[in-house]
């Protein structure tokens, strides 16, 4: 059971990590706050002080100096990254200047931690009846959020753990190229790319003529093959060629079989493979390698026979099949498997990591 000490803890934590994001900004001289973090801790506070803050920033501020607003309730906020006595005052004597009288309560939310003390400006705090109780700071956002009710609690939570990703990328520093950690392309796997090396592929070619004898293919054939493999097998992402390496490392025993128009298959049985991986997107691997045509799948087929009832084995023949113009080493699956079983290469290297270089 999720307890109020767990909502808490969490709260805090992840308001801690805001306000250490934003003290490191700070100290780089970056105190602004985009709109985005304005409306995140809008939400907060409205679900913490059950009031109706409105961004003021959403048009063209009719309120100098504040950045949310609730105008029934009378209160309204400044959002700022910066601390000092400075910024306080200024930002009151902003709201003075500009004639802002339909909120009587103001506060100052600082994302971070403020102050011991406070320098204030006597006059310009009694105008607004300013105290320093009315700075606030991460910390009182977490000791008001200690207070309330378990429902409000965990509303604080779901919308914190909703969005606490978005603010963190929004809080991001870039590095000196100008690339920040979040980009897309670091949650992008990317594009494969095929190592090869000749003298791998005449080693192969040898082991091939040495086993079997004869010249019934050339190093031509085995270079087209590799290269037809390579290029497929790069269109995969990691997990749906490790997923293939898995089927043919683990093929059913003895399952060779020669398709119509020559084409050499390996099977392996639907209900092993359900069995033996547990794996959470089989169907998702089984679509894309289906689509690759690197497998087919044989549906099961009704059996009605005098003395027996039932279903044909379903199972999943592995190939690598090609356009015959450019791909004419039929045998290619089968030849390439005994070589990998043989020489103790690894599935991992070949198909994995489409690594050609070295056997």
């Amino acid at each position: 059971m999720i307890t109020r000490g767990y909502f808490i803890g969490e709260i805090i934590d992840e308001l801690a990590n805001i306000a250490n994001q934003v003290d490191n900004r700070c100290k780089l001289g970056l105190t602004d706050l985009n709109k985005y973090l304005e409306d995140f801790f809008k939400e907060i506070l409205n679900i913490l002080l059950g009031i109706h803050l409105e961004n003021l920033n959403n048009e063209r501020s009719n309120a100098p100096g504040l950045d949310l607003g609730d105008s029934v309730n009378n209160k309204a906020f400044q959002i700022t990254s910066e601390k000092t006595s400075t910024k306080i005052n200024n930002t009151l004597k902003t709201v003075l200047d500009n004639k802002i009288t339909v909120y009587n309560k103001i506060f100052i939310l600082i994302i971070g931690y403020k102050q011991k003390s406070y320098t204030e400006d006597e006059e310009l705090w009694g105008k607004f009846n300013f105290k320093e109780e009315n700075i606030w700071d991460i910390n009182t956002l977490c000791k008001k959020a200690i207070e309330l009710p378990l429902d409000k609690l965990q509303a604080i939570h779901q919308y914190i753990k909703q969005e606490v990703v978005r603010v963190k990328i929004e809080l991001e520093i870039p590095n000196q190229e100008g690339e920040f950690s979040t980009s897309i392309k670091n949650y992008v796997e990317p594009i494969a790319k095929p190592n090869f090396n000749e003298n791998a592929l005449k080693v192969y070619y040898e082991y091939h003529i040495n086993k079997f004898g004869g010249d019934y293919y050339s190093m031509d054939d085995i270079q087209q093959a590799f290269d037809f493999l390579a290029k497929e097998l790069a269109k995969l992402p990691r997990i749906t060629r490790e997923f293939y390496a898995f089927l043919l490392e683990r093929r059913d025993e003895n399952s060779l079989e020669e398709a119509h128009g020559g084409k050499f298959y390996y099977r392996f049985n639907e209900d092993r493979l359900k069995r033996i991986c547990r794996y959470s997107d089989i169907d998702g691997e089984i679509r894309l390698l289906t689509k690759h045509e690197f497998i087919h799948w044989d549906h099961p087929t009704p059996i009605d026979e005098e003395y027996y009832t039932g279903w044909a084995e379903s199972s999943y023949r592995i190939c690598i099949l090609g356009d015959s113009k450019s791909y004419t080493y039929d045998n290619f699956i089968v030849d390439l498997v005994d070589f990998i079983d043989n020489k103790n290469i690894g599935y991992q290297k070949l198909i994995v990591n489409i690594d050609f270089s070295d056997f």
